[in-house]
């Protein structure tokens, strides 16, 4: 679907391999800003291509990516814990795209995109994870009118 600037396509088996790449830079970066909870795995790439190939798969999950290969987001529509009335939500945890300066271009473009086909899908909000240092991508979350809510801490 071309919108803005980006065409936006639905992600498919065979773009794994990149999207995999571009993971691994974005886990590579947060875990050096927070290296207990972000710790990589020794097979994460493994482990992340068979997530993905699994996930791509489901019927509640869309999976998006931009034509020119520079960023993707995959969202689950769930359902909230039992005692919240929320409603269907698109929990996104897997939304990366190449360089930080892309985020308010391809990454809101990915991010309309997904809202738009989870709002189809009857999702009442979306959730999803930013690190506390990945200031490009939460000015992307505010201009997208997203909000805070809530904050993990990590320590032992």
């Amino acid at each position: 679907m071309k919108k803005g600037s980006a065409e936006i396509l639905t992600a498919t088996k065979q773009d794994i391999s990149w999207m995999v790449d571009l993971s691994h830079s974005k886990r590579a970066d947060y875990e050096q800003h927070q290296k207990q909870f972000w710790k990589m795995a020794e097979n994460s790439d493994t482990i992340q291509a068979r997530f993905f190939e699994e996930e791509i798969q489901k019927q509640n999950v869309i999976a998006l990516r931009d034509f020119g290969r520079s960023g993707f987001v995959i969202g689950k529509i769930i359902s909230p814990p039992e005692v919240y009335d929320a409603g269907a939500t698109l929990m996104i945890d897997d939304f990366c795209v190449k360089s930080p300066n892309l985020w308010l271009s391809t990454g809101l473009e990915l991010l309309n995109e997904i809202t738009s086909r989870a709002k189809s899908k009857g999702a009442k909000q979306i959730l999803l994870v930013c690190g506390n240092h990945d200031l490009e991508k939460s000015q992307l979350l505010e201009k997208a009118k997203l909000s805070v809510a809530s904050k993990w801490y990590v320590g032992l």
